[in-house]
């Protein structure tokens, strides 16, 4: 279990150092032209596929984690995290259940018997779908943007959430309207980033990828 709930925090939380300015951002001047955008992202976005690569910093490491794998979402709420290096272990998000497949053992739960495993689905699905900026009663968002990406920042409202999340930063390409990477700060200030590689929108993609 403590290995499950780690993996689950270093998918969550992730964090950036440099803020929106130091990195090339300047605040958007037309939010509501940029949300019209957006909602490109959830309403025309059925399917993804992608590699990725994670870098977790924890503060009392020398070198960053670096992680290797396939990403799969397929609309509404099915998610497949494929971990390929430096150990293989695989997270499913199907539906109310996460199926967890670690070396040849699997573990399943139920997301509604779980509110912890509850917030962390809707938290994933909201962040790559990128329909989690709508949430104005759990985030205050900000809007930046430069030639290429825009950039959300979703502070969390609540204290329970503050005490684990400071900002979810959220990159989105302007060309494709998709997520690109994503970074969380967490209340320590460690933190992972993951970088979405060779992204395919729109495919099929068949039920028995989200099984185990």
């Amino acid at each position: 279990m403590n290995r499950i709930l780690s993996t689950f925090a270093s998918m969550l939380i992730f964090v950036a150092f440099l803020n929106a300015q130091e990195s090339g951002f300047n605040k958007v001047k037309d939010i509501e032209e940029v949300k019209s955008d957006l909602s490109r992202l959830t309403e025309n976005t059925t399917s993804i596929q992608s590699e990725f690569i994670q870098e977790k910093h924890l503060s009392f490491l020398t070198e960053n984690i670096v992680s290797k794998g396939k990403f799969y979402f397929k609309s509404p709420n099915k998610l497949r995290w494929e971990y390929s290096e430096p150990f293989e272990y695989m997270i499913v998000f199907n539906d109310k259940n996460i199926i967890i497949k670690d070396e040849e053992k699997i573990s399943s739960f139920d997301t509604e018997s779980n509110k912890m495993f509850s917030e962390i689905n809707n938290m994933m699905i909201g962040t790559i779908q990128g329909n989690l900026f709508k949430d104005s009663e759990r985030f205050n968002v900000q809007y930046f943007e430069n030639a290429n990406q825009y950039l959300l920042e979703l502070d969390p409202k609540s204290s329970e959430m503050k005490s684990m999340i400071k900002t979810i930063k959220i990159y989105i390409d302007k060309s494709s309207i998709s997520v690109a990477k994503i970074k969380m700060i967490e209340s320590s200030d460690d933190y992972t980033s993951i970088d979405f590689k060779n992204r395919k929108l729109n495919e099929i993609i068949n039920d028995s990828k989200f099984e185990l």
